[in-house]
């Protein structure tokens, strides 16, 4: 089947969309195409695509040797992408929850992330994606500036501090069907050396729990965790931080240096 004929066959399975599983089939292969060549897929890579749906990226993805594995948990989608790559010798299709996915053996990782639960997929990759080399995701594109390093939260902090992020290319809304109401960003992620630190989950959750009340100083959100205020500010003393700082004025290297003192 020719990459006309493809697409013309996605446009027609649009209202098997499940909207409770975001559910939003990318439809024009020149913009498909242009998604796929940004991973740089190299013969000896280990491909996942996160959430293949309809098979959009699938279809430029399996015309590489590359060693591919389409996941998605819509059986109905699994059904679509066997009939059409189930003959690829060096393509897995299979059902799984990509949260609950090792990501460790993976070099290159790609999907259009499901707008409902972008940030845990976006989390999860960077903890476990240890031997990733680059990392191509769609989102809506309000999600893109929440993750630049000037946007002071756990998930961009972490983020910034394990890989460099650029953005690539808008997609509009209408190369999708069904139309969503907003658009969507394309972005890369490179992992630097900090991606193996086997320290990360605990640094990210450290962070997660000093975020929780943003509007407290750091002073009071680490007595919530160490449970004594005097040890909180001695803690912040030896680290030379004004007490009164909020969890998002201070940089990666503070929590680095808490985490280290803590003995989280």
């Amino acid at each position: 089947m020719n990459e006309n004929q493809y697409f013309e066959n996605v446009k027609s399975y649009k209202l098997l969309a499940n909207k409770s599983l975001g559910q939003n089939f990318l439809i024009n292969p020149e913009v498909a195409k242009s998604i796929v060549n940004l991973l740089k897929i190299s013969d000896d890579d280990e491909v996942i695509e996160i959430g293949s749906g309809l098979g959009s990226l699938s279809y430029f993805l399996t015309k590489f040797p590359a060693k591919t594995q389409l996941i998605d948990i819509d059986e109905r989608m699994l059904q679509f992408l066997n009939e059409h790559f189930g003959d690829c010798k060096n393509v897995v299709v299979r059902r799984q929850n990509i949260l609950k996915e090792d990501l460790g053996i993976y070099t290159k990782i790609i999907g259009n992330l499901p707008y409902y639960i972008t940030s845990s997929i976006i989390e999860h990759i960077l903890l476990t994606a240890t031997n990733a080399k680059k990392i191509v995701l769609m989102t809506q594109k309000e999600v893109y500036p929440k993750l630049l390093s000037n946007f002071k939260s756990p998930l961009s902090l972490f983020l910034n501090y394990v890989a460099d992020i650029s953005a690539a290319k808008d997609v509009g809304r209408n190369n999708f069907a069904p139309i969503p109401h907003v658009d969507s960003v394309v972005f890369v992620l490179t992992p630097n050396k900090n991606i193996k630190n086997e320290e990360n989950k605990k640094l990210l959750k450290l962070m997660q729990q000093l975020f929780l009340l943003r509007r407290k100083n750091i002073l009071n959100n680490l007595t919530n965790i160490v449970k004594d205020k005097e040890k909180a500010r001695e803690i912040l003393s030896k680290l030379n931080v004004d007490t009164n700082k909020r969890p998002e004025e201070l940089d990666i290297n503070f929590y680095i240096s808490l985490l280290k003192e803590l003995n989280f």
